[in-house]
């Protein structure tokens, strides 16, 4: 399903627009992917681009070969990325990343929430390499996780306020549902920074007012055909979604898969 990505509400002044061109990404399961991202020309000559990516990481024992995935590319992740632009015809002068890894709140704790702080690369690739290295695939009880309020923090991230063009990627990886947001739940460190109700973290989302750009937001999904993750492709804007197998720990994604989609976002 492809929906067109929906201007700024009425009264709100437009952000230059940015010409669409077809994301191509592989579909990683049966289901049919969705899809609404619409891809920027490269910058013009003399200005610089600056993308900001967040990595949220279902971290549950089913979710071991993804994670050993990423663990196994974190040091080669900006050739990788920056190698799949080149391909593109898409440069950018500045690239961080940051990891929010995510289990079940219910059952895990204050265990259930890791966030990392933004690495640049190719400076920080070690410290990158040393976060992801060090997470455990473990814990979460049993389905689902507590992916929207991963989701959450990392649509909160202190993102780069550099560069003449910006870009804001958020990449999901769970092959679970979502709980339903429960401020009940919530450790007393995440109150104020979780919305009370999907509805809340919809508005956080869209609002042109918000932490995120409205033409600089991306958000890719793997994850699977159900609450929480169908809800946000069916109605949120500048959203692609891989569906994959729910419990079936991503086996069928792989390293290059995630690399395009991020390549085809910027």
């Amino acid at each position: 399903m492809t929906d067109a990505i929906p201007g700024p509400p009425a009264g709100t002044p437009a952000e230059p627009a940015e010409p669409a061109e077809a994301a191509a990404a592989a579909p990683v399961a049966p289901a049919v992917e969705q899809t609404s991202l619409a891809a920027p020309p490269p910058a013009p000559r003399g200005l610089n681009y600056a993308v900001d990516i967040v990595f949220c990481v279902d971290v549950t024992g089913s979710m071991t070969p993804i994670l050993d995935q990423v663990k196994a590319n974190a040091l080669r992740f900006y050739g990788n990325v920056q190698s799949n632009l080149t391909a593109k015809g898409k440069t950018i002068d500045e690239l961080r990343v940051r990891v929010v890894a995510f289990r079940d709140i219910v059952a895990d704790g204050d265990a259930a929430l890791q966030e990392s702080p933004f690495f640049e690369l190719p400076a920080e690739a070690a410290g990158f390499s040393d976060f992801v290295n060090g997470l455990v695939a473990e814990g979460g009880g049993d389905a689902p996780e507590s992916g929207l309020e991963a989701l959450a923090l990392a649509m909160t991230s202190p993102w780069t306020t550099r560069g003449d063009r910006r870009r804001q990627v958020i990449v999901v990886w769970t092959d679970q549902p979502a709980h339903a947001l429960d401020a009940s739940v919530l450790p007393p460190t995440l109150t104020g920074r979780v919305p009370a109700d999907f509805s809340a973290l919809t508005d956080m989302w869209e609002d042109p007012q918000g932490p995120l750009g409205s033409s600089s937001k991306r958000l890719i999904l793997f994850a699977p055909d159900g609450p929480g993750w169908s809800d946000i492709s069916g109605v949120w804007e500048n959203v692609v979604h891989h569906p994959s197998k729910a419990g079936g720990g991503l086996s069928d994604v792989d390293y290059g898969t995630i690399i395009d989609s991020i390549g085809n976002s910027v």
